[in-house]
């Protein structure tokens, strides 16, 4: 028993420390300078892919890397998951960190909408009110403190705004993918050949910067990549694949708040009513799409296991955050 507690609290401190990193993104997207989009996840991708195959050299483990099937599912992933990350940190440099990160967790919106067409799957009221939820949420954090009337056409809060929604729209499709794949490929290897497929997406943005540019940025973009594709995955991963899909979606709430905490402590970043109000129905959303049965908190408190006589989509199951973001 003794030993169950102790692996079960390593593999939450995992998961928890590896949201606590992916909080500082805005940090690093404030540090890194005269670089496009494109170019900052390209180099913080490469420098994470670099960490991650040392990480699986050394532990024995590159082995796990080969092609097996549904190559063609690994080609879409990594097409959805540089879109993603493409959009959501255009997001950040338009809106801040704190409002992308929240926009971001829209994908339970876009599931809800997207499982009945694509997987047959029913709604039910419980994702009914989720999406309740999330809308009022995307509501309050869109909307500007003067209120819509203030927004202008064509203005960066406005763009920021599209790239965030739209980047959730992107998440959706990763998680969706990602169930595709976890038969053939576990979570690393979906990393590592996504993270092949982005690079080659996104060299064009590499080969324009200029080469005083990349060098005035290095150490940033090389410690960026370091601990949010290398170590925030691995340690993400590695809690995922310990804890309950309930209690990972729940401790995975840790990334927007540790979010919001870095771009208002660190980076002084302002946070309106209106954000605090919609993450409060976004997050909610997330919690409400992720529960098992009335007895959640019970299980999630306790750890008791709970037998469910209702088969559980699979979405609200995968319904973590993407890895390696």
């Amino acid at each position: 028993m003794t030993v169950s507690v102790t692996a079960a609290s390593k593999q939450h401190l995992e998961l928890l420390t590896a949201c606590v990193i992916y909080g500082t993104v805005g940090i690093f997207m404030e540090w890194l300078k005269d670089m496009s989009v494109g170019s900052i996840i390209f180099y913080r991708v490469l420098f994470g892919l670099s960490a991650i195959l040392c990480y699986l050299a050394i532990t024995g483990n590159l082995g796990q890397l080969s092609l097996k099937r549904k190559k063609k599912y690994l080609l879409l992933l990594g097409i959805l998951y540089v879109s993603q990350m493409f959009s959501y940190y255009s997001a950040i440099r338009y809106l801040g960190a704190s409002s992308a990160v929240l926009l971001l967790y829209t994908d339970p919106i876009y599931l809800t909408f997207l499982a009945p067409v694509l997987l047959g799957e029913k709604n039910t009221g419980k994702t009914i009110l989720a999406l309740f939820l999330g809308l009022i949420g995307v509501f309050y954090v869109t909307r500007p403190e003067g209120g819509f009337e203030q927004l202008e056409f064509g203005s960066s809060y406005l763009k920021g705004v599209i790239f965030g929604l739209v980047g959730g729209l992107f998440s959706s499709g990763v998680i969706i993918s990602v169930r595709f794949l976890r038969d053939e490929y576990n979570g690393l290897t979906q990393l590592v050949w996504q993270s092949v497929i982005s690079l080659a997406f996104l060299s064009p943005f590499a080969i324009s910067l200029p080469g005083q540019v990349l060098a005035a940025n290095l150490p940033v973009l090389m410690l960026f990549g370091f601990l949010i594709t290398g170590v925030g995955a691995v340690f993400y991963i590695r809690g995922v694949a310990g804890v309950s899909a309930i209690t990972g979606s729940v401790l995975t709430l840790l990334e927007p708040v540790s979010c919001i905490f870095f771009d208002h402590t660190v980076l002084g970043s302002p946070v309106h009513s209106g954000m605090l109000i919609g993450s409060f129905f976004i997050l909610a959303a997330a919690i409400v799409v992720s529960l098992d049965n009335s007895v959640f908190l019970k299980k999630l408190i306790f750890g008791e296991k709970m037998r469910s006589s209702k088969k559980i989509p699979f979405w609200k199951k995968e319904l973590l955050r993407v890895q390696g973001k």
